[in-house]
This record gives C-alpha cells, structure tokens and sequence, in this order.
C-alpha cells in the first residue's frame, strides 16, 4: 500500500517558481485570481 502525501517541494514547473513545503491535508481548496497558477498546481499531479 502507498504512503499518503503530507507535503511537497515544487520548483521550476510552469508558472510554479518555488513552493516548498507546502502541507496536504485531507481537503485543499486552491483559492486566488486569475493566472495565479492554480491550474498549473493541479498539472503538477497529471505528470507522468
């Protein structure tokens, strides 16, 4: 069985520059204007 994802280091991807240790809980809302990245934060997990 996998180990959950608590937190992440994303840097370089997309609009995303540098966002470390971000914390996962069972329920994120991902919440900012137009163009803020929100979309490319969820293309993060879509990778293969």
């Amino acid at each position: 069985m996998a180990h959950p994802l608590n937190q992440l280091t994303i840097k370089g991807f997309k609009s995303i520059q540098h966002l470390e240790d971000f914390r996962l809980t069972n329920l994120n809302a991902l919440i900012g204007g137009n163009r803020a990245g929100k979309s490319n934060f969820i293309d993060f997990f879509r990778m293969r």
